[in-house]
């Protein structure tokens, strides 16, 4: 009789965000009994982080789910946490503070032509519906300004825009067309031009990675690796801040582009790693009364020149009418200081008719791990897909397919299945 010897492969993830945690749980359910899960700060989620204000939970990382997140939805199904949370009522406003309509009347009609030519434009890029970002094609590799000018999509370039660049990935003037479409799917896309319920969690999008990561047997927190290398009986050792581990296979999900601090790399993988940029994106929470009542953009501030300057606020919990704490949005300005920035977002709050406006908290993220255009058209991710499982040490993070909760999942969970 056959035994199951995934029972005996020791398993270590490292970084406990939904990747590694989705890791976890994936492995555990074709069998693997032996994972432990490390994690260098004291909470897991990374930039799903969740805090509590009045007995109410608001977002300082993620912010939303789409409706279109059919993985992530399973995983709320599978940890009971199907409950609705607080509706998001949106609009768009002007830099005086004045509410605007997303789309100028004048540009109405050339919007709608655009938006029926989208579904057959995307149609060739069926390969981006995979996990990864593995043999594109050169066009997708071009920034994606560059991209809508080549498919006349004037209108629906600022479309993206509102969207891509508010949460923090950077400008479409720059960054390629594969990411900005990665993510913003003509699903995807619908549903923020559409006013639809987005998945907002009423305990806080933490609390689904807090349920997957208890499921795991051997979670380690504050638990920073240091140094790891594969032993010559094939063993990772991995030399951490509480202890020494031997792995039959490590899954790393951390920031790759520092992987290179903690692993004995080649030279050329180093250079490979060093084409990873990102993006310091800040997200304060404010104490405020007399704001209008919803989540608001601000599409001017969304311009590369205007750094430093809020491009949104999310009123969470506003259809509830129990609030003065909201979340806002800021492209972080290397070259503002602290005060200049926070003198800016608070002017504007004002402008929208805040009162009473204290600082509550600020979160400042290494967000949005990418690489250009040049670093594409040369197979950068053929080069890290050849990686996969060099010295038994597995890759999945943000990097890979997009950081979204749901192209995380995705990514984890086809890590998986190809390879264990």
């Amino acid at each position: 009789m056959m035994t199951n010897t995934k029972n005996k492969d020791r398993i270590g993830i490292i970084g406990a965000g939904i990747s590694g945690v989705t890791a976890a749980y994936e492995l555990a359910k074709k069998g693997y009994t032996n994972i432990t899960l490390m994690e260098k700060s004291d909470r897991v989620g990374g930039k799903c982080h969740s805090i509590e204000y009045k007995g109410k939970s608001y977002e300082m990382g993620t912010l939303i789910g789409l409706p279109t997140y059919k993985h992530t939805m399973d995983f709320m199904r599978d940890f009971d946490l199907m409950d609705r949370g607080p509706l998001l009522e949106r609009g768009f406003f002007d830099n005086n503070g004045r509410k605007t309509s997303q789309i100028p009347m004048e540009q109405i009609e050339a919007f709608t032509q655009e938006f029926k030519r989208l579904p057959d434009i995307l149609k060739r890029y069926e390969s981006l519906q995979e996990p990864g970002f593995l043999h594109l094609p050169p066009d997708l590799c071009q920034p994606f300004s560059q991209w809508c000018v080549e498919n006349k999509l004037s209108v629906l370039e600022q479309v993206y825009m509102h969207y891509f660049n508010t949460f923090g990935f950077g400008g479409i003037h720059n960054v390629p067309a594969a990411y900005v479409l990665k993510f913003l799917s003509y699903d995807n896309l619908l549903s923020f031009i559409e006013i639809t319920h987005m998945i907002t969690w009423p305990k806080g999008v933490t609390e689904l990675i807090r349920r997957m990561a208890d499921q795991v047997n051997d979670l380690r927190l504050t638990c920073e690796v240091l140094f790891m290398e594969q032993e010559q009986d094939g063993q990772v050792r991995v030399e951490t801040s509480q202890d020494i581990f031997y792995f039959d296979k490590v899954i790393y999900t951390a920031a790759l582009e520092q992987m290179g601090d903690t692993v004995s790399l080649s030279s050329e993988d180093k250079t490979l790693l060093a084409n990873i940029t990102y993006e310091w994106f800040r997200v304060y929470a404010y104490r405020v009364k007399g704001l209008p009542e919803l989540s608001g953009y601000i599409p001017r501030n969304m311009y590369p020149e205007r750094k430093g300057h809020m491009m949104a606020w999310y009123y969470r919990w506003a259809d509830m009418g129990t609030t003065d704490l909201v979340t806002v949005y800021v492209a972080e300005n290397e070259a503002m200081t602290d005060l200049e920035m926070r003198e800016t977002v608070e002017n504007k709050l004002r402008e929208l008719g805040g009162e009473s406006i204290r600082l509550y908290m600020m979160k400042r993220w290494r967000h949005f791990p990418h690489v250009d255009s040049n670093a594409l058209h040369e197979g950068f991710y053929e080069r890290v897909d050849q990686m996969q499982g060099k010295n038994n040490i597995y890759l999945a993070g943000e990097i890979m397919n997009f950081p979204t909760l749901e192209n995380c999942i995705i990514y984890a969970k086809h890590l998986v299945e190809r390879f264990f």
